[in-house]
């Protein structure tokens, strides 16, 4: 069984330089999607996420693989989109990790209507059928004013996360983590032994927070 590591990191995560304004979506009238915070939202990158390679402002998308539903509801449909943009991007060196921060902050509907909404990534792993890799789960870093937490998840057993998973799964050195500014989720993507770098099909779990 792969264990998760997840750091819930406060605003100290952002003693750092400002971070990049992100847009809504185009058209004033864009609707707010508003995702229950015990809803997870499974999902893969659409693209490859290099810290040595992407920019302040470039746009990071994930396919949703799950029909996302509430009782009878479907909230969003499996093949909508999400959408979000870099808000920071450190390289590694050997004094500090890499990080990449990112801002989810819009939803496409399958069919092509787009929605503002506020998730943040709860959990990572490689695709299904990808090899995996020892797992650091942030333990032994430094923990000035970042709590650590770390669990496991028994359903993981098949390669693929679950809307329940948390944590990172199966990628060396990487950590997760989260910080609110100016009511926005930051996404924190850590890695400590060097660049961060998930593949075109990652798997994401994503999350609203809670209200």
């Amino acid at each position: 069984m792969l264990k998760a590591g997840i750091l819930i990191v406060t605003a100290l995560i952002f003693v750092m330089p400002s971070v990049a304004q992100t847009n809504a979506p185009s058209g004033a009238t864009a609707n707010a999607l508003n995702i229950p915070s015990d809803q997870g939202i499974v999902a893969r990158l659409a693209n490859d996420l290099d810290a040595s390679r992407v920019k302040l402002g470039d746009t990071v998308q994930a396919e949703i693989t799950r029909d996302v539903k509430r009782g009878h509801d479907t909230l969003l449909k499996k093949g909508s989109t999400l959408t979000g943009h870099i808000a920071k991007v450190e390289a590694y060196s050997k004094e500090n990790p890499s990080v990449v921060a990112i801002v989810f902050d819009q939803v496409t509907a399958k069919g092509g209507q787009a929605s503002t909404l506020n998730v943040r990534i709860e959990a990572l792993a490689p695709a299904p059928g990808a090899s995996t890799d020892t797992l650091q789960d942030g333990r032994g870093m430094a923990q000035t004013n970042i709590n650590s937490a770390v669990g496991g998840d028994k359903d993981l057993s098949s390669g693929e996360l679950m809307s329940t998973s948390v944590g990172v799964h199966g990628i060396r050195g990487v950590n997760l983590g989260s910080s609110v500014q100016a009511g926005k989720q930051y996404s924190v993507i850590q890695c400590t032994s060097g660049d961060v770098k998930l593949k075109k099909g990652t798997q994401v779990v994503f999350k609203a927070p809670e209200q």
